[in-house]
């Protein structure tokens, strides 16, 4: 928002008519209108996954006020990945912001009493767990601290299933990209993976679609 958006080359102000999501993109091939540089192509993949949040989030919860909760959630857990993506650090201004929000969420789902306050805090115990033991064995190499923070906030409220479903896809999703990179890139084992976007990804389906996963399982086993 400050300063607006502009071409990070010639420095020129984006018109209006050339933010259009997606569609601008399209429009301009991709280059800037001024100076023809070449436009990121992950503009129109945030602004798509963005797009694709929304209508997860209302398929969940209708138009509502949970929806508008959840969707925010989702979309701070977007820009944690993006920026971890690019610098390999996940904030603590970002990780509070998103624990407000899982605070919001679960006082309109469960409403607000003693009971509900301790759900939230044993949820974040069980998520941060495993994470949080791998980072202290590792004195920090395998995990960042950050990453820690970012799975006890977003695991707020959640139950012992739900952490370990969280857990469990972000590791598996993690090892499934860290593999493709070493096959496709033929990168050394000691390459860094950005882990918050896995952990991201973890949260956001468990959020929206953890106890319809954990019920399926507990079908199938029996």
């Amino acid at each position: 928002m400050f300063p607006p958006s502009h071409c990070p080359k010639c420095k020129k102000r984006i018109k209006w008519y050339d933010l259009m999501p997606v569609i601008s993109y399209i429009i301009l091939r991709g280059r800037c209108r001024f100076c023809k540089e070449k436009i990121s192509i992950r503009y129109p993949i945030v602004e798509l996954l963005t797009a694709a949040g929304g209508l997860l989030c209302y398929h969940k919860y209708g138009f509502t006020t949970e929806m508008f909760v959840a969707f925010f959630i989702y979309c701070i857990l977007l820009y944690i990945s993006a920026v971890d993506i690019d610098t390999m650090e996940i904030s603590t201004k970002s990780v509070l912001l998103l624990f407000a929000a899982r605070c919001l969420q679960i006082f309109f789902e469960r409403g607000v009493s003693i009971k509900t306050a301790l759900s939230i805090f044993s949820g974040m115990i069980f998520s941060m767990l495993l994470i949080l033991i791998i980072y202290i064995l590792s004195k920090g190499r395998a995990m960042g601290f950050g990453d820690v923070l970012l799975i006890a906030a977003g695991g707020a409220g959640f139950t012992a299933g739900e952490a370990i479903l969280a857990n469990f896809l972000a590791f598996v999703l993690g090892a499934v990209f860290a593999a493709f990179v070493l096959v496709k890139k033929n990168k050394s084992l000691k390459s860094e993976v950005p882990f918050g976007p896995f952990i991201s990804a973890a949260l956001i389906v468990t959020i929206l679609y953890g106890d319809t996963i954990l019920k399926m399982y507990l079908e199938y086993i029996k």
